[in-house]
């Protein structure tokens, strides 16, 4: 009598449980980004059990039967997948209104019917509204790494000039090595090696047998510099604009000096010379404040292309006491960044 009493009673709880399973099946969350070209045909995605929840651009939140999740990613049919969690739903979930889910909490902008979360137990599902702005913020966060080309122009503002002439600002070259941080949509840090030209004009009256003459003089200086700037961005997920606040540190390399006399009237050049540093009027040491202004590309998930312009302010004099001077950089270009 007791074995058939536990008998009935095993029967009846399998069959509680298998009558609670039918309808419910197991499917794995994921954020989906698509194609450039948005050719992915919906009937093709709901083949693997993809249901798209929240689209923001190129991404979407969804989900993908977990039995065909290996075959979904096989057909190329997205650009990337990104899984999240397991979570099982039974087939009057799925197919229930996002108003129905979310009833008085459930907003009428901004929002949509986001990813389905599990509870402790891996069964009752909770749907939670997200922003869009959310999976764009998550999408953005994460370090990077890049390269930026480009020129500079400077010019020099004399505290006190140790000779009497006219000096003009001029062009030269801007190559940087960037890493930064990107903490989420509109905010992040970077920094990096920068290797940059400050190169200036002096034309001064000489005394030439008696007669005053101009020379002319381009001084071509070489910079190593390391900026830290905060990051502030405004936009949409494929366009952006930045603007970037800090300061920057840096060493003087070199200094080559080339030009002309101009003897009566006539320009006779001279040869070019490396200048020896003298420890007690040059201070190779630079430092000051950095910004600047830029628009940021996405040309793929993990891909950017970069336009900018940043603006160096010396706080420290290249030269010592009395014959104080110091640089102010602009510095263009464009790079690309890779962000992991």
């Amino acid at each position: 009598m007791k074995k058939a009493l536990f008998t009935l009673m095993l029967l009846a709880v399998m069959g509680s449980a298998f009558a609670q399973n039918q309808g419910t099946r197991e499917y794995v969350s994921a954020l989906i980004t698509f194609y450039a070209d948005y050719t992915v045909p919906q009937d093709s995605l709901d083949k693997y059990g993809v249901i798209i929840q929240t689209r923001s651009g190129r991404m979407a939140t969804g989900l993908i039967d977990a039995e065909k999740y290996h075959q979904f990613l096989a057909t190329n049919l997205v650009e990337r997948v990104q899984p999240s969690t397991r979570v099982f739903l039974r087939d009057e979930q799925l197919n229930a209104k996002p108003e129905e889910c979310h009833k008085a909490n459930c907003k009428k902008h901004g929002e949509r019917a986001a990813d389905a979360k599990v509870d402790a137990e891996g069964q009752n599902v909770r749907r939670h509204l997200i922003p869009e702005e959310d999976i764009r913020a998550d999408e953005a966060k994460g370090w990077y790494v890049g390269c930026v080309l480009g020129g500079s122009t400077n010019s020099v503002f004399f505290e006190k000039s140790r000779w009497h002439g006219i000096t003009y600002g001029s062009r030269g070259l801007n190559l940087e090595a960037r890493v930064g941080y990107q903490f989420n949509e509109w905010f992040g840090v970077r920094s990096g090696l920068n290797l940059v030209s400050k190169n200036y004009i002096t034309d001064l009256a000489v005394d030439l047998y008696g007669t005053y003459d101009t020379m002319r003089t381009v001084r071509e200086n070489l910079y190593l510099q390391l900026p830290l700037m905060a990051d502030f961005s405004v936009g949409s997920e494929v366009v952006r604009l930045h603007l970037m606040l800090g300061g920057y540190a840096g060493y003087w390399l070199s200094q080559c000096r080339t030009g002309y006399v101009y003897v009566s009237g006539d320009p006779t050049p001279y040869s070019g010379t490396t200048y020896s540093f003298v420890k007690n009027y040059d201070n190779r040491f630079e430092a000051g404040l950095a910004g600047g202004v830029g628009m940021t590309f996405q040309v793929s998930p993990q891909w950017q292309l970069h336009f900018e312009g940043d603006y160096y302010y010396a706080l420290l004099s290249n030269v010592k006491k009395p014959y104080k001077s110091f640089n102010r950089t602009w510095t263009f270009g464009m790079g690309i960044s890779y962000h992991f």
